[in-house]
């Protein structure tokens, strides 16, 4: 029997799966697929040795993007919406959606980010009918008022007034979409908060992975380093970085000058390159094929988050490579765990460093810690403790 064909948009390439967004978005389509045939609808590719990293059986349809971050900005002003490009997307996939609609009718249609509801309106006047499910990877407007704190001046102003539109936009896609996933049950409740008449449409899909894309290589010897991954122009990623050089990094030299610290992802904001430039054992990769190699040698994952949404799938990644993580509270919301069992959690500069330098100089309490995460990931995030419910609702 031929499975039923279904559209998915997604304003990032999910391919290669080189940042926790596109590790989400592409391990969910790979599920879908076990349901479906699936019509990929996204940007191109930039980089362009993994253009065919994916799925031979997937059809992917790219568009150019025209629509940068400056173009965003100042689109946002007067069609009262969130100034990120992910939604203004619809100005370049407008054709693409049409034309793949009409000639193939879905009846299903997955819209991979809250931020590309505007697409959803072009779906709809082609297939009024559609079943639209959205999955959204963050609660935006709670990120945007956070991000308000950081500014000053005129840009205060204006992102003050991004955080009433992002809010404004959400409100309109809780009326919009048949359904809404969430990554976390925080999440979700202030989804639901938004909108009682549409709360029912809130379900919770954790981030998770496959713990076959982790397996496969030995266990390395771990140095005397920790490591921050994550997209490095992402700006709860950039303030961590900035926070930690700060606050909590020179405490930790202070106990031993030799530690390294690496800081692995792409599109490395100025501010994090920085950091480099003002000490030699700071590490910044940039782009890399394989983050989890780094993962794998390093002595400990951090996790120094200020600010952010969702749930980390950096913490899961080192979970999956049994790499021991401190964490500081929001960087470990809405994850299953226990301080002391499989993390550390610390919020002071002074209780981070120290955590750090325990795990360091304790290579058995880390591999114990590493080894009950493990477990709490195969319970709870890994693909098969949630393909039952998400192919159950799509």
């Amino acid at each position: 029997m031929r499975k039923k064909k279904l559209l998915f948009i997604s304003a990032e390439n999910p391919f290669p799966q080189d940042s926790g967004g596109k590790l989400r978005t592409g391990n969910i389509l790979k599920l879908l697929m076990e349901k479906y045939e699936v019509d990929l609808l996204t940007y191109r590719n930039q980089r362009t040795e993994n253009r065919h990293e994916h799925d031979p059986d997937l059809a992917v349809h790219e568009v150019e993007r025209t629509m940068s971050y400056r173009k965003a900005m100042l689109r946002s002003i007067y069609k009262w919406r969130n100034c990120s490009y992910l939604s203004h997307a619809d100005k370049d996939m407008h054709d693409e959606i049409v034309m793949l609609s009409e000639e193939n009718r879905y009846a299903q249609v997955f819209i991979s980010h809250s931020l590309l509801g505007a697409c959803i309106d072009i779906v709809r006047r082609v297939l009024p009918e559609a079943v639209i499910i959205t999955d959204a990877h963050n609660f935006e407007s709670s990120l945007s008022a956070q991000l308000v704190k950081k500014k000053q001046g005129i840009a205060k102003l204006y992102f003050r007034l991004n955080t009433v539109w992002t809010r404004q936009d959400e409100l309109k896609l809780m009326d919009k979409t048949s359904l809404l996933l969430a990554t976390s049950e925080e999440d979700g409740l202030l989804f639901k908060a938004l909108s009682f008449k549409n709360s029912h449409k809130v379900h919770v899909i954790p981030n998770f992975i496959r713990i076959s894309d982790y397996t496969g290589k030995p266990d390395a010897d771990k140095e005397q380093s920790v490591i921050l991954p994550g997209n490095m122009n992402y700006f709860p990623n950039v303030h961590a970085a900035a926070y930690f050089c700060r606050e909590i990094y020179p405490l930790i030299k202070a106990k031993l000058p030799n530690i390294k610290w690496y800081i692995v992802g792409r599109d490395v904001h100025p501010d994090v390159a920085a950091l480099a430039a003002q000490d030699s054992s700071i590490i910044i990769t940039g782009y890399v094929d394989s983050v989890a190699d780094y993962v794998r040698k390093s002595g400990v994952v951090i996790v120094p988050l200020l600010e952010g949404s969702g749930t980390r799938l950096k913490i899961l990644e080192a979970w999956a490579l049994k790499t021991p993580v401190v964490s500081s509270t929001i960087g470990a919301e809405g994850l299953f765990y226990e301080h002391g069992k499989n993390i550390l959690i610390a919020d002071s500069p002074a209780d981070f460093a120290a955590s750090v330098l325990q795990l360091l100089g304790d290579r058995e309490q880390g591999k114990q810690l590493a080894d009950h995460a493990y477990q709490t990931l195969l319970a709870h995030y890994e693909a098969e403790s949630v393909k039952e419910k998400l192919l159950g609702l799509v």
